[in-house]
């Protein structure tokens, strides 16, 4: 049994029927509880017995227990479970994936967008941790430092996570390191020959073989790597991203992870024949872009729904996001991709840090920057200096700038705000972190209550572990339980788009349910103390590289495969994870 519940597929007949009298105790009960079982059904009271990291019982249960937890008064939800993470690199150094765990999460899908460290070559190791560190906004030398994985397959992978996590983690196989194995620098160059994708295939069929559950890829044009390349996913053609996606079609589980050039726009025709090609080849769900209102496009979610409407008509499983946590996007010019979709901006931010710093305080490319960031036609990112304001320093000299709008901070000098930006950054070695805080759009709102409603969409886009000093989306699972709680979900409706949905869709067929053979994780807390903690700073990585975080409330306690992770918002410190295989049936 418990070979089985580390590979996160587990078989009814193995879990311990306490109704033969079985004289050993259960190893926890979680007693009186509003079980909302993930279903979406209505919720109801009752005990859930766990025994060997699985639910063995839901019910009243009048049997002693080794530990017994009263819970009256309290929701019992099956452990969330969020989509859209790049953890793989934090698991190692960080092994309870927060903050998303702060916010009931029990398992996290890594390897998204095609960004990942496995399956690799050695050799690769340091162009891919680069990458990763200026497409995702991860420091560098907290990476190399934390990161004790130097290559190989993702069973090598695996095997250096068993036993060192504290939440369940299921990984899909990265484009991008797979890419390279087989072109080398060529991968962020050219597109692939017959034999190149034929050897890429090979890669991918291996990492289905040893776990993997899926394949993901992107192709979004704001993704540069630290040399101001395209990344090696953007460079590849149709016929490259369908072979692969027809891997899965060997295999009977597997799901693909894919963010298309054109979804803010609503899916240009070329990427609505590769969608559909993909997913035909496959014949696997699909989990592609979070979809929202874009003032340069406000159509293209309209157009997205509908195309995908009909998608699924046609019998295709092509299932977009929906993001909830609209907070803001912060950003230092040391590291953010935020500008790279205009290119004298990406060239100048990808520079060597002392040809930047010249570049950034050369007057000619000032003049460059300026002209693009006015140019607004066809940007996603449209923002002015009354919306933009100082939220850290480097120089305690400097603090009087924190919480000012750069408008402000630059008008009494007649400096333009874009000036008076890159002078300050230049000022603290780009060290200064801003945001820029969205003001109130009543189209968004309306757009997002569309989104949630619609059946076909997916919670999550939190990028967990990535974009650590521009934006945290770990809390949308406690937004979600929130924000539109009652009034467009019910609670039981939102519960299950945080767990029975996403396992469903990712073939996590024993988690998202409260059920007898289910795994035990489990997420209790107070509906009515739920809550989203202010952002704050937090320098907690190796090296001391800071990250931005957001706390949650209201969270009484995370199981993860019958043992709590956290008590009472403090971790237990136990590490009772494990990293899900998926079941090899090519």
């Amino acid at each position: 049994m418990a070979a089985a519940a580390g590979r996160g597929y587990g078989r009814s007949e193995e879990f311990v029927d306490r109704r033969q009298g079985a004289l050993v105790p259960a190893d926890l009960i979680v007693r009186g509880g509003r079980v909302v079982d993930g279903t979406g059904q209505s919720s109801y009271t009752a005990d859930v017995e766990i025994t060997d990291g699985r639910i063995t019982r839901v019910g009243r249960i009048t049997d002693r227990a080794k530990r017994t937890v009263d819970v009256d008064g309290l929701v019992v939800a099956p452990g969330f479970i969020d989509i859209h993470t790049h953890y793989d690199a934090q698991l190692h150094f960080e092994p309870t994936a927060s903050p998303s765990s702060w916010h009931g999460v029990t398992t996290v899908i890594t390897g998204n967008c095609g960004f990942t460290l496995a399956p690799s070559r050695p050799a690769d190791i340091e162009w891919l941790v680069s990458m990763l560190s200026r497409v995702e906004g991860m420091s560098y030398d907290a990476l190399i430092e934390g990161v004790s994985f130097r290559g190989g397959s993702v069973a090598d992978f695996f095997g250096g996570l068993d036993g060192r996590v504290g939440v369940n983690m299921a990984m899909l196989a990265g484009h991008a390191p797979i890419r390279r194995a087989v072109m080398g620098d060529a991968a962020s160059e050219r597109v692939a020959t017959s034999d190149e994708i034929a050897a890429m295939t090979a890669i991918l069929r291996q990492a289905m073989v040893d776990g993997a559950i899926g394949w993901s890829s992107s192709q979004l044009d704001i993704h540069a790597d630290h040399e101001g390349r395209p990344v090696p996913c953007n460079l590849a053609a149709p016929d490259e991203l369908v072979a692969l996606a027809g891997v899965l079609g060997e295999f009977d589980h597997g799901v693909i992870e894919f963010l298309p050039r054109t979804g803010s726009e609503g899916y240009s025709g070329a990427d609505r024949e590769l969608l559909l090609a993909m997913s035909a080849a496959a014949g696997k769900p699909m989990n592609v872009n979070p979809l929202t209102h874009f003032p340069a496009c406000p159509e293209g979610c309209r157009m997205a729904l509908e195309f995908l409407t009909e998608a699924n008509a046609a019998g295709h499983r092509i299932h977009p996001m929906f993001s909830i946590n609209f907070k803001g996007i912060h950003f230092d010019l040391g590291s953010t991709f935020v500008f790279d979709e205009m290119p004298i901006f990406r060239h100048t931010l990808t520079l060597p840090f002392p040809e930047r710093m010249r570049a950034l305080g050369d007057p000619a490319v000032r003049d460059g920057l300026r002209a693009a960031f006015a140019d607004t036609a066809g940007r996603a990112l449209v923002f002015g200096w009354d919306e933009v304001k100082v939220v850290s320093v480097a120089d305690e000299a400097h603090s009087g700038w924190v919480g000012r709008l750069i408008a402000d901070l630059a008008g009494p000098s007649g400096v333009d705000g874009l000036d008076w930006m890159i002078d300050a950054a230049r000022s603290e070695n780009l060290e200064t972190v801003f945001v820029w805080e969205r003001r109130p759009n009543p189209a968004l709102a309306e757009t997002v209550t569309a989104l949630i409603r619609h059946p076909l969409t997916m919670a999550g886009s939190s990028d967990g572990g990535a974009h650590l000093l521009t934006f945290c989306g770990a809390d949308y699972t406690t937004r979600v339980l929130t924000e539109p709680v009652p009034d467009v979900l019910s609670l039981e409706q939102a519960v299950a788009r945080l767990t029975l949905q996403p396992a469903m869709l990712h073939g996590l067929w024993d988690r998202g349910m409260i059920r007898p053979g289910a795994a035990g994780d489990i997420t209790v807390f107070d509906p009515d103390a739920l809550a989203v903690s202010p952002a704050r700073f937090v320098r907690d990585f190796p090296t001391g590289a800071a990250r931005l975080v957001f706390g949650s409330s209201g969270y009484r306690m995370t199981i993860v495969n019958g043992e709590p992770l956290y008590d009472e918002g403090e971790h237990t410190g136990a590490l009772p994870g494990t990293v899900i295989r998926s079941p090899v049936r090519p």
